[in-house]
């Protein structure tokens, strides 16, 4: 990876050590991984904005869990129909989320990455679903740079998850 993925906590430099210990494992599985939530967003958004974790959208792979295991952390996994969706993983340098790709949407959004971070459009993407208030933030941050987007993509996965007024809302209103 060419950037080490941190966030902005209080926690400071310690949490990069334990975000680059995870995408050392990732790469060291091979998994398929990105990044996602508010350190993908600020590759893009006009200022970057304060987190207290790193988020990773990850294919499924069995030595996950060891692996996080193995490299110290406390392992919590979180099912839907008894099957992994969410891996929490945390230990003293900090904290990462790893959600499961489990839909056809989250697959093509690892495979349209670039350099492990999620392209712009499938960030607006995650942030339309979201819609928490820091979430319409980062949309509204990163519409403000002018940043150059796939129109069409968006406005098709937006219309697929049912987000399409939210997405309105945003161009409306930037």
């Amino acid at each position: 990876m060419s950037r080490c993925p941190s966030s902005s906590s209080s926690k400071g430099p310690e949490n990069e050590a334990c975000s680059l210990a995870v995408s050392d494992l990732l790469g060291a599985l091979r998994a398929r991984w990105t990044l996602i939530g508010a350190v993908a967003a600020s590759y893009y958004r006009s200022s970057p904005r304060p987190t207290t974790d790193v988020d990773y959208l990850v294919a499924w792979d069995e030595r996950l869990v060891p692996g996080l295991i193995d490299a110290g952390f406390d392992v919590r996994i979180l099912e839907d129909q008894g099957e992994p969706h969410l891996i929490r993983a945390r230990r003293t340098d900090g904290q990462v989320d790893l959600i499961i790709a489990t839909t056809e949407y989250q697959q093509l959004a690892i495979e349209r990455a670039r350099d492990h971070v999620l392209t712009v459009e499938d960030v607006f993407i995650h942030k339309l679903i979201a819609w928490r208030p820091r979430d319409q933030d980062d949309v509204r941050s990163i519409l403000s740079t002018g940043i150059a987007f796939d129109r069409a993509y968006v406005n098709h996965w937006a219309g697929e998850w049912g987000v399409e007024d939210r997405w309105n809302e945003a161009l409306a209103h930037p």
